[in-house]
């Protein structure tokens, strides 16, 4: 059994112990929301991503929040969306801020972008990456991704991962890289071959359903899409039969710990659980405000945001009863709301 060390059981325990604490463990970032590499059907941040927003947070911004949270035990950041961080100039900065914090970084990327410059860099400064690859069809990866051509580029940019180190040097059953594996009609049949070769090159394979978000919320994309239970039980066994029983998606750390800073600086909770996952339960996200980091600390954001999640638990919403009940095949981002809703509740 391999994990990707930033889901890791050693590091969720660390973050929620911290977290217990009264200490802020984890930033979940959204960087810019441009994304103008890819335009993938399924996309859950559509329509509001793909250009950069003009009032997104500058680097000296994003240093003082980094910087701030840090005071308050920051030791990890995750940057899984808006759109894609390679194309944000902050990016660099961040991650080279984060380490003279002593704070670990653990990157969502679709990979068009990354050469062997760009991987060689990402391994050197420590960042762990989960890179998107659904499929080894190109025709079909290409689909997904959007763009004619962009499959050939992801592939290359796993071949330049892998030469600048990442999986190589997994201690104690952790690693550094993950795949984002989405199951759909498009690339069920060569999932098991994507698995086979994460296994093979010590990559952790994230299998995630598809979200009822974004462009998936159009009937006829998720009509077209979309797996039905008997198919996603069926491919559950396959994953097992090449990797371990009880195969699951781990429960990131960041959707109860710390806080979610969007690309405008808004700190943002899911409106019915308080948890900092605005995606967790593969729906439209609602979302709660909790305020800007233009013009509140992260101390007194993180004290308000933890306010709320526990007004939400004390009153029992509707949400956490849909949560508290709901348990997929794989599970959604941030693990599987049963799970993760038992989870926060242990550690309110």
């Amino acid at each position: 059994m391999i994990q990707y060390y930033p889901w890791s059981d050693e590091v969720l325990k660390e973050c929620l112990t911290a977290h217990d604490k009264g200490e802020l463990a984890t930033l979940d970032l959204e960087l810019t929301a441009k994304c103008s590499k890819a335009s993938c059907i399924y996309c859950d941040s559509k329509p509001d991503v793909g250009v950069r927003h003009p009032n997104e947070l500058n680097s000296r911004e994003t240093v003082r929040c980094l910087q701030e949270a840090r005071k308050l035990g920051l030791r990890w950041i995750y940057s899984c969306g808006l759109g894609e961080p390679l194309e944000d100039g902050r990016f660099r900065v961040l991650v080279q801020t984060a380490g003279r914090l002593d704070v670990r970084v653990s990157l969502f990327t679709n990979g068009i972008l990354i050469d062997k410059d760009w991987a060689k860099w990402l391994h050197d400064n420590g960042v762990c990456v989960i890179l998107k690859m659904d499929t080894f069809s190109e025709p079909a990866f290409d689909t997904i991704l959007g763009r004619k051509g962009a499959a050939q580029k992801v592939y290359k940019a796993l071949d330049a991962l892998v030469s600048a180190g990442y999986g190589q040097h997994c201690e104690a059953g952790m690693t550094d890289i993950a795949f984002s594996i989405v199951p759909t009609r498009l690339n069920l049949d060569g999932i098991e071959d994507v698995v086979k070769a994460a296994k093979a090159k010590n990559i952790f394979p994230s299998i995630g359903e598809l979200e009822r978000a974004g462009r998936a919320l159009q009937d006829t994309t998720y009509r077209e899409l979309g797996l039905d239970s008997a198919q996603l039980k069926s491919l559950r066994k396959i994953v097992e039969k090449n990797l371990w029983k009880g195969y699951v998606r781990p429960i990131c750390p960041a959707i109860i710990s710390g806080l979610h800073i969007d690309n405008v600086g808004n700190c943002l909770v899911d409106f019915d659980t308080g948890l900092n996952c605005k995606w967790f339960l593969l729906g439209e996200p609602m979302v709660q405000i909790i305020g800007n980091v233009r013009s509140s600390s992260v101390e007194k954001l993180f004290k308000a945001a933890r306010k709320y999640r526990q007004s939400c638990f004390k009153r029992g919403t509707n949400g956490i009863a849909r949560s508290a009940a709901t348990k997929y095949v794989f599970g959604g981002c941030g693990g599987n709301p049963c799970a993760v809703i038992r989870l926060a509740k242990a550690h309110l």
